[in-house]
């Protein structure tokens, strides 16, 4: 009795393998067929300043940091009307003085104005550590999104008494947006 159950159980494991991974066909032949699947998710590259130093010579006035360069990249996108967006976020309320306690600039006194982009729009903002504010908008179905020219702003705060490197880190985010 062992022996059928064993040997209906292989002929029922022979069947399966069969149709799951094979079939019997005369040779020569040409009948099998496979689909070849990419998935591609939506992405981009993207490249962002490592840093963006404000030389500040007068802590009384507003300066202007050198224009920051982005290039955002191979952008791909699951419809042609969706569109890339770019934010920042600061990662503090506040810049980390160079000694502590010291009086420091808030991320709100970091502004940046439209600048000129390629394939896209920029915005103008100012830095907030609790949401992140939009910098550019890609053109619809376009694949980079870039600038030479975007100009961050340190307001002016006069209560700074400590030289030396007052920093602060950033996020970068790329997102899509639209249908």
């Amino acid at each position: 009795m062992k022996a059928k159950a064993a040997t209906a159980m292989l002929a029922l494991v022979g069947l399966l393998a069969m149709s799951a991974w094979g079939a019997v066909v005369v040779l020569p032949d040409t009948s099998q067929t496979s689909t070849l699947t990419a998935t591609v998710s939506e992405q981009c590259t993207i490249t962002v300043p490592a840093t963006i130093t404000f030389t500040v010579n007068d802590i009384g006035s507003q300066t202007t940091a050198d224009n920051a360069a982005l290039n955002i990249s191979n952008i791909a996108l699951a419809t042609a009307t969706k569109q890339l967006k770019l934010s920042v976020q600061g990662d503090a309320a506040d810049f980390t003085p160079p000694v502590g306690g010291a009086t420091t600039w808030a991320v709100g006194d970091v502004t940046w104005t439209a600048g000129t982009w390629t394939n896209g729009t920029g915005s103008t903002g100012t830095l907030s550590d609790s949401s992140y504010s939009t910098v550019a908008t890609a053109t619809a179905d376009v694949a980079t999104l870039s600038t030479t020219a975007l100009p961050f702003r340190l307001a002016a705060k006069a209560t700074v008494k400590r030289s030396g490197d007052h920093t602060l880190g950033i996020h970068w985010k790329v997102e899509s947006t639209g249908a």
